[in-house]
């Protein structure tokens, strides 16, 4: 069932091995990272507490190793296994909430990772690396959607998980689409909340950003990833959870929805989950915390506390006869120069009815990327969703998989992504173009010749990440501005018609088209699939 682990010693407190555990429950493969403190395995005979760690393949964002080894190194944790669960491509699927999946069908599979992490997971592990099966020792942790997982399996399962850290949880996670009468009560994780007590031992890690995105549904001048997190806290109190017991909520200053944060905080969420006790305790009180990122000091992350200050959501407002607060500066290392930069937040798509193109309005050749989106699904609401398929698809690839090709002749996963990002400008210029009544024909270009001058293969794929989130921010900000009048406008590229609306399909249904040859001809010859 396992292949051999291999061990790769990364600092002098951390060891690095790499399993390869084979899911029935998911039906793939599933890559682990295990990260080991000095002296594992000890000759006691006490098992070691554990941190089970949703998107694994993040680890290097996150600058964990390093983290890691500089906080034992000073003897502020004590020493726990670390189990990163690496996801892929079906992320979007198999993360979510195992009792329901959002309006979308998103996290269909999130029953059956449940599954998986308990019935093979947690039996592996705690075979293997002697960890612990005690609940009070065993944490989960995630990341975004990840982070939503986390909650809902530790929610769920008290037995196997006493405590969750959430960082910018998906907890907007719905039953119904914005656009489709939606209520706060159809947040899918409030709802099942509110049907039970907490257990006893149940104790939570939240954290936000007040820059993880700019949507607010509410109007209430605050961000729905922060409103989503303190509705999720009010309720938790509601049913009896203790604040200052049970939970400690960090709002980041400047904080963004992106490893780069979350690897800054981070020595927060584990001095609460795994703190030594000879380390100097966290700042109090708790369990509330307002935080921000100091951006110009060089020093190493740490905690220093600095005088109250007024708070900028109004809405913490409402928790504060539960919970008590204290700003908290982060002094954190600067990012590497090569660390992809937060992904660009993206405006709320707003509702407008949107027809189909229809023959005529485009060439035949493009039938084949429209045909790609579906019919009952609103083009942009597609493009902004392929933001998490492009990172889930590319994010993870090492240099070397990046430049290799499935077939002689054929362009490299980077001069794909390039090509990707170089058709969206081409043709969201097009649009703006023929939105604007401009009546100049355009021409066409050579992807080609594109593909041979873009330099792909000379840059970093966090570089062309962070193009591409640049570009689909622009692009998705453009075609949320367009009129039902102006997506009928037409104009000519490359010697024919073409309307705004056909554009605005055949963006999402191109990159669909390259994500499915991706999957299907490159990650095969990567050894990836």
């Amino acid at each position: 069932m396992l292949s051999t682990p291999t061990n790769e010693p990364l600092a002098a407190a951390v060891e690095l091995r790499q399993e390869f555990l084979v899911s029935s429950h998911l039906g793939r493969e599933v890559e682990l990272s295990i990260l080991l403190p000095a002296g594992w395995p000890s000759a006691s005979a006490a098992a070691y507490p554990v941190l089970y760690l949703n998107d694994g393949q993040d680890l290097p964002r996150l600058h964990l190793v390093q983290t890691l080894d500089r906080l034992f190194s000073r003897h502020i944790l004590q020493p726990f296994v670390l189990v990163a669960i690496h996801a892929n491509e079906e992320r979007m699927y198999e993360y979510g909430i195992a009792a329901q999946a959002d309006y979308n069908d998103r996290g269909n599979k999130a029953a059956a990772y449940t599954r998986f992490v308990v019935d093979e997971l947690l039996p592996f592990v705690q075979h293997t690396y002697k960890v612990s099966a005690n609940p009070a020792e065993a944490v989960f942790a995630g990341f975004s959607l990840g982070g939503l997982t986390a909650f809902d399996l530790v929610w769920h399962h008290p037995e196997l998980f006493a405590r969750a850290g959430v960082f910018s949880g998906s907890f907007w996670w719905r039953s119904r689409g914005l656009d489709d009468g939606y209520t706060p009560a159809d947040r899918i994780i409030h709802g099942l909340v509110g049907a039970k007590q907490p257990h006893a031992t149940h104790q939570f890690w939240l954290q936000t950003g007040t820059l993880d995105e700019r949507g607010d549904r509410n109007g209430n001048g605050v961000i729905d990833a922060i409103d989503d997190c303190l509705d999720l806290i009010e309720l938790l109190v509601q049913q009896g959870l203790e604040p200052a017991r049970q939970l400690r909520y960090v709002q980041l200053e400047g904080g963004h929805h992106h490893p780069d944060t979350w690897g800054r905080i981070m020595p927060d969420f584990l001095q609460w989950a795994f703190g030594a006790a000879t380390a100097q305790p966290l700042a109090r009180p708790l369990p509330v915390v307002r935080a921000q990122l100091d951006q110009m000091a060089e020093l190493e992350p740490e905690l220093v506390a600095v005088p109250a200050a007024a708070e900028t959501a109004a809405h913490l407002l409402a928790v504060e006869a539960a919970v008590s607060t204290e700003i908290l500066n982060i002094i954190a290392e600067p990012a590497l120069e090569d660390e992809c930069p937060e992904a660009l937040p993206v405006l709320p798509i707003q509702p407008m009815s949107i027809t189909r193109p229809t023959d005529g309005d485009y060439l035949p050749y493009y039938a084949t990327y429209i045909d790609l989106v579906p019919a009952d699904v609103d083009p942009r609401q597609l493009l902004h969703e392929q933001i998490a398929e492009i990172q889930a698809a590319f994010g993870n690839l090492t240099d070397e998989q990046a430049l290799q090709v499935y077939a002689p002749g054929k362009w490299t996963s980077k001069q794909m992504l390039l090509h990707i990002i170089d058709t969206e400008r081409v043709f969201a210029y097009r649009a703006l173009r023929f939105a604007r009544g401009d009546a100049q024909a355009l021409a066409g270009f050579d992807e080609n010749d594109y593909a041979d001058n873009g330099g792909a293969n000379v840059r970093s794929m966090s570089d062309l990440l962070a193009e591409y989130a640049a570009v689909r921010a622009a692009t998705l900000a453009l075609v949320n501005s367009f009129t039902p009048q102006q997506l009928q406008q037409r104009g000519t590229a490359n010697n024919a018609g073409v309307t705004v609306n056909a554009l605005l399909y055949i963006l999402p249904g191109h990159e669909r088209h390259h994500l499915n040859v991706f999957r299907e001809r490159y990650l095969p010859v990567l050894g990836v699939a």
